[in-house]
């Protein structure tokens, strides 16, 4: 996997179907969370969009094959890898997709080069600023997300006291996003920072597991008994080689991914600059004019987020993510895909956005011939009636 070297550290990166031409489709820049890798979005922009545009994902420092510098974990400092990465792919202006930690650091990068972001996603992200903390015992999701994690055998949690913060999540982690929609996981779905520093981490690997299998928990229990982690026995590579899916590798978030995540809140300052939002204060957030993305669990807790930017972001809508958490974009990879797919295809064709959203019934007509002439009519219908509705 191609590797970019910087002062005091190495991004890790992959670019993902066309290639990066000013003539070509703009590029979407994916921007993963805490305790993630690039291969936490192969199951769905990758694997569903990745043949339309260039998908440029990264590993942020500190994480899967990026190097773990000592210092210099704020945003801005996160802002600025991605921005060196765009400016050596010669990418001019992205659509850039960003999930928890990667949405704030999306927003970062917006604030900075407003005139590069063609438009932002912001997948469950929480800003300390628009939400107070929030215990675990307080959350309404938890009881049923505890519940489908003991039935895939996890035995231990966070006290119930604790406050739900980035290293919660990233203990948790893609296990979590399989819990709240039950359904299991491929093994290697999510490989967290699961290698050493120069080891292939994250690489999408044609010869490995079927990621098909997230959505189809009985096939990946029957995979499992047949000789392996759900989604890496023979049956599972056998199904990936006939539906021609991406994978990515063996690796599972075990020893390796917690000793790193350990090094990193241990040994660095990435942890306290981790908590600092300050770039991101309210106050600067209503100036950015791009169209916005807002995709929430309905089972997550940092919806009282999404409304706040709801109400900050002048050309934000929000999709509402059904029988899903935090983790949504490997839970439901085909849902999140399509309703991005929709949403892009409005940006670029200056169709706007349609006033109502019809769940996934609506996300699976935007991959339709003929489904933008569809949404660009009932958005024109919507506003000739004055619908103030922004939510989609």
């Amino acid at each position: 996997m191609p590797q970019l070297v910087r002062a005091d550290h190495k991004i890790n990166y992959q670019v993902s179907g066309a290639d990066v031409s000013e003539a070509g489709p703009v590029p979407v820049a994916l921007i993963h969370g805490l305790g993630a890798n690039i291969a936490f979005w192969a199951l769905g922009a990758v694997r569903h969009l990745g043949g339309e545009r260039p998908m440029i994902l990264h590993d942020l420092r500190g994480h899967g094959g990026s190097g773990m510098p000592e210092r210099d974990y704020g945003l801005q400092h996160l802002a600025a890898d991605l921005e060196y990465l765009l400016e050596t792919l010669g990418a001019r202006r992205v659509h850039i997709v960003g999930h928890s930690h990667g949405a704030r650091v999306a927003l970062a990068f917006a604030l900075n080069h407003p005139e590069k972001v063609a438009s932002l996603t912001l997948a469950d992200t929480q800003i300390d600023a628009l939400q107070p903390p929030m215990k675990l015992k307080d959350w309404a999701g938890w009881p049923k997300w505890k519940a489908n994690l003991q039935a895939q055998g996890v035995t231990t949690f966070p006290d119930e006291d604790r406050e739900i913060d980035f290293s919660m999540l990233a203990e948790l982690g893609p296990r979590g996003g399989a819990a709240v929609a039950g359904a299991a996981v491929p093994g290697g779905a999510v490989a967290a920072g699961d290698a050493d520093e120069g080891d292939d981490a994250g690489a999408v690997d044609p010869a490995a597991t079927n990621p098909a299998l997230a959505e189809r928990p009985r096939l990946a229990a029957l995979a499992a008994a047949r000789g392996g982690a759900a989604g890496t026995g023979p049956l599972a590579q056998r199904m990936a080689a006939r539906r021609g899916g991406l994978n990515l590798g063996t690796r599972q978030m075990g020893s390796r991914s917690a000793k790193k995540w350990d090094k990193l809140l241990t040994t660095t300052s990435a942890k306290a600059e981790f908590r600092d939002e300050a770039m991101i204060a309210p106050a600067r957030l209503s100036g950015l004019t791009m169209p916005v993305l807002l995709m929430y669990g309905d089972t997550t807790h940092c919806l009282p987020t999404s409304d706040k930017l709801l109400e900050l972001l002048p050309q934000a809508r929000r999709v509402i993510v059904p029988g899903a958490g935090h983790f949504f974009p490997i839970a439901k990879p085909r849902f999140f895909a399509l309703t991005l797919r929709m949403f892009l295809a409005g940006v670029e064709n200056g169709d706007g956005l349609p006033p109502s959203f019809e769940e996934s019934r609506l996300a699976a007509r935007a991959a339709r011939p003929g489904a933008r002439r569809i949404f660009a009519g009932r958005a024109r219908m919507a506003q000739r009636a004055g619908d103030p509705n922004r939510e989609l």
